[in-house]
């Protein structure tokens, strides 16, 4: 270590350049994973993961959380008419789905006790993603399709996950090079407040920022050879507070 030591501080220009190079670098490529990660939370082999794997090999859809409708009725909703009709046209608003509703099975079980409300899934096609799918179309199919005197809303997974993201202003989650100069920011406060001057508490920073930087450089580079989970973004993060969640 001392030969190392000797041998860095003997060329330090060039040490502190390839550095500067590499974190530069490493901002860039924090920039890039963006589009990078792998967003599939699935576990292979796990029996409910094979058992909907062949569901959707053999219906074509499946994979999707279903968009759950939710229809109230001041009578029984299933004899009120057209409500069948508007459960189907709004399915046919997600093309090559598929519907498991009271209509098509005639178990009770998708109708509340009273009888005045009940729900249908619509299970459209496509691919899981961290982002989920659009809710608006199937909304607005369900809309324009209710018969008079019921109200309808779409309900689920990505349905709850549209409410809350209005309820925020629909705004974007922040980038993983934003994240990383939010946590730095936090890490500046508190070890000014622990150390009490700038130059004592600047070697730590600089020594994470790089660290962080370059880590996501090695992490881009990997996605290039095998695909690398979204979780892993989280990582630096919690590797620079002491975190043993990765």
């Amino acid at each position: 270590m001392g030969r190392l030591a000797r041998l860095a501080v003997h060329h330090r220009l060039v040490v502190i350049g390839t550095w500067l190079l590499l974190t530069v670098v490493g901002g860039y490529a924090a920039g890039q994973l963006a589009d990078r990660w792998l967003e599939d939370f699935s576990i292979p082999g796990a029996d409910g993961y094979e058992a909907n794997q062949r569901a959707v090999q053999e219906l074509g859809n499946g994979e999707l959380f279903p968009f759950v409708l939710v229809l109230r009725a001041k009578g029984d909703v299933t004899k009120v008419p057209g409500v069948e009709e508007a459960i189907e046209k709004t399915a046919a608003a997600n093309p090559d789905s598929r519907v498991s509703s009271f209509f098509n099975t005639g178990d009770d079980v998708y109708v509340s006790d009273d009888r005045t409300v009940m729900f249908a899934n619509v299970y459209a096609a496509g691919e899981v993603g961290i982002e989920g799918i659009d809710v608006g179309p199937t909304e607005r199919a369900l809309e324009a399709a209710l018969p008079p005197g019921v109200e309808g809303y779409v309900s689920g997974i990505d349905g709850l996950n549209a409410e809350s993201s209005e309820g925020e202003g629909g705004s974007e989650p922040p980038s993983v090079l934003v994240e990383a100069l939010i946590g730095g920011v936090g890490a500046l406060v508190i070890l000014l407040f622990t150390f009490g001057t700038l130059p004592a508490i600047a070697m730590p920073l600089l020594i994470a920022l790089v660290s962080i930087l370059n880590t996501f450089t090695l992490v881009w580079v990997l996605t290039y050879v095998t695909d690398v989970s979204i979780v892993v973004s989280r990582c630096p993060s919690s590797a620079r507070s002491g975190s043993a969640a990765c």
